[in-house]
């Protein structure tokens, strides 16, 4: 049975086939060096969205929101965004995620583009909503597409404005890094 969507695709793969992508991804040399200490909150994601990939910097953030299994899940999901369950095959298929800056860069990468924009992900559980700026890169990894997706806190880079261009060409940097692996 095909689920409903507002907006982006709800499929996701088999849990086989999820499972051999994290396992190539954690046996990745290159990906582990370059990705697994950097400062921007770094995920990898399936062209189904689905996170197969999370370095240190983002597993400490998640934890901080108090989430849950992070392989497998969309980022919204993930995080607590109050839209992911909102739409019957999750982050990104409700009418409100049109206008979301993380799935909407991420599709733009899907379509192999290179994206950066502005998100306010509204949180469960009366916390206040994250105002992140995310990048997204395509990168081919073993034969296969996936996005590269940083997060940085939106409130640090307004108070030091150069942060932004620093973390674009870093980011810039280990796509081009991880794709020469």
């Amino acid at each position: 049975m095909k689920l409903p969507t507002e907006y982006a695709p709800p499929e996701r793969v088999p849990s086989e086939v999820l499972n051999a992508q994290i396992t190539s991804l954690q046996g990745n040399a290159v990906l582990q060096g370059s990705a697994q200490h950097r400062p921007e909150h770094i995920v990898l994601l399936n062209p189904q969205r689905q996170i197969v990939y999370a370095n240190a910097s983002y597993l400490t953030m998640a934890k901080n929101q108090g989430s849950g299994e992070v392989y497998g899940a969309r980022f919204g999901e993930h995080i607590g965004c109050i839209h992911a369950v909102s739409g019957e095959g999750g982050c990104g298929t409700a009418e409100a995620c049109q206008t979301c800056g993380a799935v909407n860069a991420v599709l733009k990468s899907l379509d192999g583009k290179v994206a950066m924009q502005r998100c306010t992900i509204p949180l469960e559980a009366e916390k206040d909503p994250l105002h992140l700026i995310i990048f997204t890169i395509p990168v081919h990894i073993d034969d296969s597409i996936y996005i590269l997706a940083a997060f940085v806190d939106d409130n640090k880079v307004i108070e030091h404005p150069h942060a932004l261009a620093e973390h674009a060409f870093a980011v810039q940097r280990l796509a081009a890094r991880i794709e020469e692996s």
